[in-house]
């Protein structure tokens, strides 16, 4: 379950502004996995500087909670922990895909009258009866996805493909239902493609590719949780220090993130257009007609 926009009954850190101090931007630390011939070994840190639920977990009243789910094998797994450190252990045959970890600190015991000096002023004064497994603190939610390949994770073709759209489709359009971005050709334009495209790929990137990836960015924010592959590729670069600083509800911003993601099309674009025309320059210098026109 995804707590993100989830009001309870009383108040939790890390729901809106209900306690304080508020979480922060590195608040759940999770690198990539450790891999083993038959496991998937993940590491995950939390941190959170409320001092009431800290007590209460040292008191051993709450503890730290990392619920795992994959949608692709059903796995569902909880893991409980009194210190803020999770070692998490998963078979390769157990996950696939995209895979998320919901951490929360929740009530051990029951803890009636339950109070916070760090409330929102407006539960001043409030006390709420806790039962066990009511949720203290939720953190925000960390994933991996055991299909992207973090090696090639630059090449646009780790995540999006060009096919032959289905009979009827006039158009070439973006399909982003599925877990690559589908560049949807309508067959005569699919079948020129396949003559020609392998010869001019930075013409393909700065156009066709160019455009696919600025629709897909200008509609992250629609499927980032969907546990779409080529979502969760594009929110991994987005994690690059370089494009932080980008904000994708800006149309301009996003043409900026499009260029960076895929190395400055354009210059490749007229670089390549430049070795062809000197090709046929040169090719031309080469025709006996020109030879004895020389001479």
């Amino acid at each position: 379950m995804k707590y993100k926009n989830v009001s309870l009954p009383y108040p939790v850190l890390g729901i809106h502004d209900d306690v304080y101090p508020l979480l922060e931007d590195d608040c759940v630390r999770m690198d990539a996995p450790k891999k083993t011939a038959v496991d998937y070994c993940f590491g995950v840190s939390l941190t959170q500087r409320n001092k009431d639920i800290t007590a209460l977990v040292e008191q051993g009243k709450a503890e730290y909670a990392c619920e795992v789910t994959c949608k692709d094998t059903f796995l569902r797994r909880c893991y409980h922990s009194s210190v803020p450190h999770f070692d998490i252990t998963l078979g390769r045959k157990e996950v696939n895909g995209h895979i998320d970890f919901q951490c929360f600190i929740a009530a051990k015991v029951d803890i009636p009258g339950y109070t916070n000096s760090d409330f929102n002023e407006d539960y001043y004064g409030f006390k709420f009866d806790l039962e066990v497994g009511d949720m203290l603190a939720v953190f925000p939610l960390a994933w991996w996805n055991t299909e992207i390949k973090y090696d090639k994770l630059y090449a646009a073709g780790s995540f999006m493909q060009i096919v032959e759209a289905a009979d009827g489709i006039e158009k070439t359009w973006f399909n982003l239902d599925e877990d690559r971005i589908m560049i949807e050709m309508p067959h005569d334009l699919f079948v020129q493609y396949q003559r020609i495209g392998n010869s001019f790929p930075e013409v393909i990137h700065s156009s066709i590719v160019h455009n696919a990836l600025v629709y897909a960015l200008s509609n992250l924010g629609e499927y980032q949780d969907k546990g779409k592959l080529w979502a969760d590729c594009l929110l991994a670069r987005m994690d690059d220090p370089q494009l932080q600083q980008y904000d994708l509800s800006d149309m301009n911003q996003i043409y900026r993130v499009a260029d960076i993601l895929l190395q400055d099309p354009y210059k490749r674009l007229l670089d390549s257009l430049e070795k062809i025309a000197d090709s046929q320059i040169e090719e031309q210098e080469d025709l006996p007609y020109d030879k004895e026109r020389r001479s």
